[in-house]
Order: C-alpha cells, then sequence, then structure tokens
C-alpha cells in the first residue's frame, strides 16, 4: 500500500467518524429529549393516580342518606365556611337510572354568602362525589336594607347572594334484571 492509499483510506475513515458522531449526537438528543417527556408523563400519572386515591378515600362507603348529608355538610362547613345546611334527599327511579336528588336549605338566615363561597361549596360537593352534579341554583341578591329596598347596582353593591334553590342530582345506572 502506498502512501496515497493509506491517505485516502484514512480520510474515508475520518469522514465516516464524523458521519457516525453527528448521528450519535443526534440520536442521544433524542433520547435525552424522550427522557424528559416521559419524565414529566410519569410526573402527570403519579399526581393524577395519588387525586384518585384521595377521591376514593373521600367517596361514600354506603348509598345510605347519612352519608350524603355528612358530605355536603363537611362541604358546607370546612371550605366554603357556610354554616349548618339541611339536606333532604328524595329518590326518583327510572327504567335504567335511578336519581337521588339532594335539596339543600342553608340556616344562615338572610346573611348571604360572598361568589367565593358558592362556588367552594359547589366544586368541592361535585368534585368528591361520584356522579353528583348541580341541577338547580337559584340566587339573588341581598338587599341591605331589608325587602323594600331597591338593591344597589355597579360596583358599590357588596358580593353578597342569597341562595333560594339548590339541588343536586347523582345518576347511577340500575343493573339489568
Amino acid at each position: 500500500m502506498n502512501n496515497r492509499t493509506t491517505l485516502y483510506l484514512l480520510m474515508g475513515i475520518a469522514v465516516a467518524a464524523l458521519g457516525g458522531r453527528s448521528w450519535s449526537i443526534s440520536y442521544l438528543k433524542d433520547w435525552d429529549q424522550a427522557l424528559e417527556n416521559h419524565k414529566r408523563s410519569y410526573k402527570i400519572v403519579w399526581e393524577s393516580a395519588d387525586d384518585l386515591a384521595i377521591r376514593r378515600e373521600n367517596a361514600p362507603k354506603s348509598n345510605e342518606e347519612f352519608y350524603f348529608r355528612a358530605h355536603f355538610q363537611a362541604q358546607a362547613y370546612d371550605p366554603a365556611q357556610m354554616g349548618t345546611i339541611n339536606v333532604k334527599m328524595r329518590e326518583r327511579p327510572q327504567k335504567n337510572h335511578e336519581d337521588k336528588i339532594f335539596e339543600i336549605e342553608f340556616q344562615e338566615g338572610d346573611a348571604g354568602f360572598r361568589r367565593d363561597q358558592m362556588r367552594a361549596f359547589l366544586f368541592n360537593s361535585e368534585l368528591l362525589m361520584p356522579r353528583v352534579r348541580t341541577t338547580i341554583l337559584n340566587l339573588q341578591p341581598v338587599s341591605q336594607g331589608g325587602r323594600g329596598r331597591k338593591v344597589d347596582a355597579g360596583i358599590d353593591r357588596e358580593d353578597l347572594w342569597q341562595i333560594t334553590k339548590l339541588e343536586f342530582r347523582q345518576r347511577s345506572p340500575v343493573a339489568n334484571r
């Protein structure tokens, strides 16, 4: 082998090495990016599993009225600070499903509630109880001077609302017999 052939051979090997290096670097970046994506996905799955475990732990252990009443009273008392409530439950069986309707009455009087209190109560009541949805929510602004006085308009009005009617419904499928 002469020097010129050896030089061409070494140049070919160097070009092949540079090509292999660039190929491996591009795949290394892809693998690193895929690893980071999997770590993020794993974190999301882990947080979802924790959330489901908490929701399962807080789920009712029975379909009796006591568990539903305790759930709604806990949501009104702790996160929303809306005071004591009265829960009336009635069942309405249908052909393919069974509805449990919960009528909520607040014992706070004419004091009224802020929107963030109502939002916290409604959100937690629906989130922590499976298949429970708000079906009726009637609100009216609280007039500060009594019944005859007109409600203030605009931003000067206080953010107080009275819940005149609130109903939740839990719809459960019925097994075919």
